[in-house]
């Protein structure tokens, strides 16, 4: 008899409002919609508005919309989500 075991990953989304879980990662399955952790995020964290916001993993952009797994996500996985960096002008 063949058994399904569902994997898991660690998560903890950073925010310029703080963390969420405010300590450790909270355990999610791989396969969840990102969205989903960074939803829990925003009410726990009580955000107004992320309308232009996007999610990072070391420094490159994910899509909230797919899977952890999608999104070529494993282990322990830190997200920084906030606004997106404005552009600025020509460095002088």
């Amino acid at each position: 008899m063949e058994t399904k075991v569902e994997a898991f990953v660690g998560v903890r989304v950073v925010t310029t409002s703080g963390a969420f879980p405010t300590e450790g990662f909270a355990r999610v399955p791989i396969r969840q919609p990102v969205r989903q952790q960074l939803a829990e995020a925003v009410r726990e964290l009580k955000i107004a508005d992320t309308k232009d916001w996007v999610a990072l993993v070391g420094g490159t952009e994910i899509d909230p919309d797919k899977s952890y797994a999608v999104n070529g996500l494993a282990g322990e996985v830190v997200i920084d989500y906030g606004p997106k960096e404005g552009g600025g002008g020509a460095n002088a």
